[in-house]
């Protein structure tokens, strides 16, 4: 009975912990909230066993899961302001000390990019976001902007396309291509490993890494001058929010009366 009455509470806590993560991101570009599934505890160590006990003997928490559904589109200025309508998720990872990309990849749907001193195109978290070089190589590479050409003239441009084509322009010349974002692909985005600061990991679940470009089969486009809004409902995670305290205060409550009545017997 004492370890059915715990489960409960912490079940309720964990779900009030996952409501309120998804809260405070509301306002996170292109967060996705996530949801927690529980699964009942019973007696048994077999399903035929199971399927004939009446009573269960708690919960638990079965997984948390990220939303699919995509978040509206803000308008906002500037061209490396982007957000990715439909599927795929940007391609970036951090930097190591001395500058350079490291090997391991993360993914997000967060496209408030910008250049830094060299014209390395980065994420809001100062992660570099990979792409193609545009000029048919299909490794992926930081993408970068030189500031001006070989003639020295400066740049006066930039355009990105919905395919993630960058064009620059160099002073009167025509535009030219300096690259491409690339994106990524996975059969099940939902099982995706958080890493924090609305980055993620691939994981065993989320299934075969695919990187192609936007505008390309299966892949969603880009938006320009736009970012991705968070997918959370507060409405909806209010009134999770109150359901799950009130299951932690009734659970609360009968705890407390279970105790009163062993203090009871043992007197």
């Amino acid at each position: 009975m004492f370890g059915t009455i715990l489960s409960g509470m912490s079940t309720s806590m964990f779900e009030i912990s996952v409501v309120s993560n998804n809260v405070a991101n509301a306002g996170t570009t292109a967060f996705r909230k996530s949801n927690a599934s529980f699964a009942d505890l019973y007696n048994g160590t077999s399903p035929e066993t199971v399927s004939r006990t009446a009573t269960g003997t708690g919960s638990i928490v079965e997984q948390t899961r990220q939303s699919a559904k995509q978040g509206g589109m803000m308008e906002r200025d500037g061209v490396l302001n982007m957000a990715l309508a439909g599927n795929g998720m940007f391609v970036t990872t951090t930097p190591n000390s001395d500058g350079t990309p490291s090997e391991v990849l993360s993914f997000t749907r967060d496209g408030e990019f910008s250049l830094d001193e060299n014209g390395v195109l980065r994420s809001s978290k100062n992660d570099i976001v990979y792409g193609y070089d545009g000029l048919g190589g299909r490794g992926m590479q930081q993408l970068v902007v030189p500031f001006q050409n070989e003639d020295g003239a400066k740049l006066t441009a930039l355009e990105v396309g919905s395919d993630g084509e960058m064009l620059a322009t160099y002073g009167s010349e025509d535009p030219r291509l300096v690259g491409q974002i690339a994106i990524a692909l996975f059969p099940n985005t939902t099982a995706m490993r958080q890493m924090g600061m609305n980055r993620f990991k691939e994981s065993r679940e989320s299934g075969e890494l695919v990187l192609g470009v936007a505008g390309s089969e299966g892949f969603g486009s880009i938006q320009t001058g736009a970012l991705e809004s968070s997918n959370v409902d507060l409405t909806t995670e209010m009134t999770s929010m109150i359901r799950a305290q009130q299951q932690f205060s009734g659970s609360s409550r009968i705890l407390q009366t279970y105790t009163d009545m062993i203090e009871k017997l043992t007197r």
